[in-house]
């Protein structure tokens, strides 16, 4: 395994395929069957995914069999506050730290950049990983996703 590199263009159809993978694999866990296929339409809709990893400051991991994991953080609405974007662990690496792992190094960067404050939408296999970090759960909204209504968990860390 490689240390954590900033996602290129060459990487969205790897990194959209390892999140198209967690949403079939790992969703039905918690996801009815329509949400697990709005989950994973997004991935992919190659130009949207691609906006959204390239959007950000985006990291990954992987090694010879390819991607084991990647996290972005983009700008939030103010200069020193940022918004994790993203935070997807191939299925089955899940529980082995690649998750936290990647998370610290994003935070870190942005920190280096100015960035004090942080925001994020979850899902329920990210949300351990956020407050192991020290995000809180500020609230949970209803919201339509790919034409699907999501329960949405929104966490800021201070």
């Amino acid at each position: 395994m490689t240390p954590p590199r900033r996602a290129l263009a060459a990487d969205v159809p790897s990194l959209a395929a390892l999140y198209v993978d967690c949403a079939r694999r790992l969703g039905p866990r918690v996801y009815s069957r329509e949400q697990v296929d709005a989950w994973a339409r997004f991935g992919e809709d190659r130009a949207a995914f691609g906006a959204y990893v390239l959007g950000a400051e985006t990291w990954l991991i992987d090694d010879a069999s390819g991607p084991l994991g990647f996290c972005g953080v983009g700008p939030g609405p103010a200069p020193d506050v940022g918004e994790v974007r993203s935070l997807y662990v191939r299925a089955d690496r899940h529980g082995q730290g690649l998750g936290s792992g990647l998370l610290a190094h994003a935070l870190t960067s942005a920190r280096a950049r100015g960035v004090g404050r942080f925001g994020a939408w979850a899902t329920p296999f990210g949300r351990p990983v956020f407050e192991r970090a020290g995000f809180v759960l500020v609230e949970v909204r209803r919201e339509d996703f790919q034409g699907v209504g999501f329960d949405r968990l929104r966490l800021a860390l201070d």
